[in-house]
């Protein structure tokens, strides 16, 4: 018989209390405490008694959170089920709940069957875990496999055993968008595999230690922990090839073979941690300073409930600049931690944490209601903003309640959806595309402008650009490498500028950092530029005054008069563009850079009589291309070196003659953008 008969109920109102008595009292016995603090107390004396715990949220003293956060320190606590008790259906308290620990909810008034159901469930799976082999899996439960574990170690065979402590990224998302069932068929696939690979070895340990995580004891040699997450890596494709299912893998040789198993797990543990949503990394060794780094992560986490309550995350603004007029037209909402002990947290040391663990979402949300939050205060302040542009992490893509939060979001806050612009890395792009392509649709429906961000910076694909809609794309200046203007770097910045304009892709250039940089940009054509040369991110206040001081500045115009033409003739569908090509005189646009020359743009006139002439042969073309670009090397360097520079007469063939004048429509330090164009003048020679 089941020695556990006891339920622990933790309410303060007794009329609810007594409610539950009548309902529980002739299978039960009942406790009951009116506050946490009490109900700890009682957990302490009757540990050998308690069966399920039904707990209220709101009460005095110590309410129900704060419960679970002293209730989890407890390691003899861990199969004592917790139901919480609650009087209405906020999903924000559900997940919070959930990531505390607690096993179930009953709504109150209470059903008396449905309530009795719930309790006797979550006694059945208290017995479950306590058992030998997992029900979903069939595999050794932890305590089973710790003893396995335990017994593998005393075995005085001179072998030096690896504990391999795995799960599966991302398993939440394949639970909470695909369903339980798709769930349970990931962690079967693994536990058949599993029992393959034990066939292999005379001594292999494995179980399943909770949710998606795994334990194998195994002789350590490092190509055996490489086969081991192979193999694992390859069927769990098998399942469902769209899941891009990746297992992260830590791994602690075992030295010291009298340590408790849990010690060893834990060691393990932190080995996995890592490398959790490495895309490259899947294994990890334990080594000694991952302690103090646990510690911290640890910190960051348990913190986050705390700060997101209290408002300790602040938005800050860095502003993006229009190159065209060299003021701001919008900024990035950028997330800053301050804590109101340890000051200032850099986001280099939580976003990651955040990521790795799943709490990014959240912290996402936070972000796009405060910047809701301004924008709606801006306009009640009279003022016409420029758009904010947040960011979409990759948890938040797959929520199938996005285009529900993001709706309800710019109805509460009555703004129009154009002032929020969205930012999705360009990772993320490259997983479930049919997801993502359906995403940004009904995005775009509602209104919301999308920018791929750090364009560049991982898996490219043409194919990416050419299929989603997105609305800007964003680079990061790091293509430039060490900030010179003579590499590799340089030419693939400009193709990817190019390749965005005839794409009708505005785009955006971060980590903008010197006038060189800047001059750059606008010879290529780029339309946005962020970073430090403009301005930092900035608290909102400064923000504000900072473009309080442009407004009071005025219009400010480019300092280059031509940019809007240079601009303009990089997009083959604007005006300008069409245009140039309508005109019934020879045009070409050429760079100039270090005394070489690259034909950048021609248009239909040029190409028929100039150079492509499809009548000449290869080898007049050829002739042409050489004493084209002899006449012009000279010109252009005239024009640098600061002499007069004429119109000058340039002979195609025997009886065609051009007078070819040469005018600067772009430059920066080292290069300059230049029009050529040709009058015919045979008739007059």
């Amino acid at each position: 018989m089941y020695s556990k008969n006891a339920i622990l109920l933790v309410d303060d109102e007794e009329m609810v209390k007594q409610r539950l008595r009548d309902v529980i009292n002739d299978d039960f016995e009942v406790l009951d405490a009116s506050d946490g603090q009490e109900a700890l107390d009682i957990l302490a004396a009757n540990i050998n008694k308690v069966a399920v715990i039904v707990l209220d949220l709101i009460m005095p003293i110590m309410d129900g959170f704060q419960f679970m956060d002293e209730f989890r320190r407890h390691q003899e606590y861990d199969n004592i089920p917790v139901i919480v008790a609650t009087a209405n259906e906020d999903w924000h308290s559900e997940q919070k709940c959930l990531e505390a620990g607690v096993w179930d909810f009953v709504m109150k008034p209470y059903n008396p069957v449905l309530l009795q159901f719930r309790i006797r469930n979550a006694i059945d799976r208290s017995r479950m875990i306590m058992a030998e082999r997992d029900a979903v899996t069939g595999l050794y439960t932890k305590y089973r496999f710790y003893r396995a574990v335990r017994t593998l170690l005393l075995e005085d065979t001179g072998e030096t055993f690896a504990f391999v402590r795995f799960d599966i990224d991302r398993f939440k998302m394949i639970n909470n968008f695909y369903g339980i069932k798709e769930g349970d068929k990931v962690l079967q696939s693994v536990a058949s595999e599993l029992r393959k690979i034990a066939t292999v070895f005379a001594r292999f340990a494995y179980g399943r230690i909770e949710n998606d995580v795994f334990g194998v004891c195994l002789p350590f040699k490092e190509q055996n922990i490489e086969l081991l997450v192979n193999a694992l890596e390859i069927n769990l494709r098998k399942v469902n090839k769209d899941y891009n299912i990746k297992v992260s893998c830590g791994v602690y040789v075992i030295n010291d073979s009298t340590l408790d198993v849990s010690e060893i797990y834990d060691r393990a543990l932190l080995a996995a941690k890592s490398c959790k949503g490495r895309f490259v990394q899947s294994i990890a060794y334990y080594n000694e300073s991952m302690i103090e780094d646990m510690r911290h992560e640890q910190f960051i986490i348990n913190e986050v409930n705390r700060a997101i309550e209290e408002e300790q995350f602040e938005v800050y603004l860095q502003p993006k600049i229009n190159l065209m007029t060299d003021r701001s037209y919008g900024a990035e909402a950028l997330v800053r931690w301050n804590h109101p002990e340890k000051g200032m947290i850099s986001p280099g040391e939580f976003i990651p944490v955040y990521e790795r663990n799943g709490i990014i979402g959240r912290l996402d949300q936070y972000m796009w209601r405060h910047a809701c939050k301004l924008l709606r205060k801006w306009l009640d302040e009279g003022r016409n903003p420029n758009p904010i542009s947040v960011n979409v992490s990759r948890v938040n893509i797959y929520n199938p309640q996005l285009i529900q939060i993001f709706k309800k979001l710019i109805t509460e806050y009555q703004i129009p959806a154009e002032l929020l612009n969205l930012e999705l890395t360009e990772s993320a792009f490259m997983e479930d595309q049919d997801l993502i392509m359906k995403t940004m649709s009904n995005l775009h429906q509602l209104g919301f402008k999308i920018m791929m961000d750090d364009f560049g910076s991982g898996y490219s694909s043409l194919n990416v650009l050419k299929d989603m809609e997105v609305d800007y794309l964003k680079v990061d200046m790091k293509f430039l490498q060490d900030q010179e203007f003579n590499g590799k770097g340089e030419k693939v910045l400009t193709s990817v500028i190019r390749m965005a304009k005839w794409l009708h892709l505005p785009s955006i250039v971060e980590g903008v950092e010197t006038l060189e940089q800047v001059d750059f940009l606008k010879c290529i054509g780029c339309e946005y530029a962020q970073g430090y040369y403009y301005a930092k991110p900035m608290t909102v206040a400064d923000y504000e005054a900072f473009v309080a001081g442009e407004e009071a500045m005025g219009v400010k115009c480019s300092t280059d008069e031509n940019l809007a033409i240079v601009n303009e003739l990089w997009n083959t569908r604007s005006n300008t563009s069409r245009l140039f090509d309508m005109l019934e005189t020879p045009i070409a646009v050429y760079e100039y850079r270090h005394e070489k020359i690259e034909l950048l743009r021609t248009n239909t006139r040029y190409e028929s009589e100039i150079l492509f002439d499809k009548r000449v042969s290869e080898h007049e073309h050829d002739r042409r291309v050489k004493a084209e670009r002899e006449m012009l090397c000279e010109a252009f360097a005239r024009i640098v070196r600061g002499d007069f520079c004429g119109p000058m007469e340039y002979e195609l063939t025997d009886d065609i003659w051009y007078r070819v004048t040469v005018r600067v429509i772009g430059k920066r330090a080292d290069t300059m953008i230049m029009m050529v164009t040709f009058y015919e003048i045979s008739e007059y020679k």
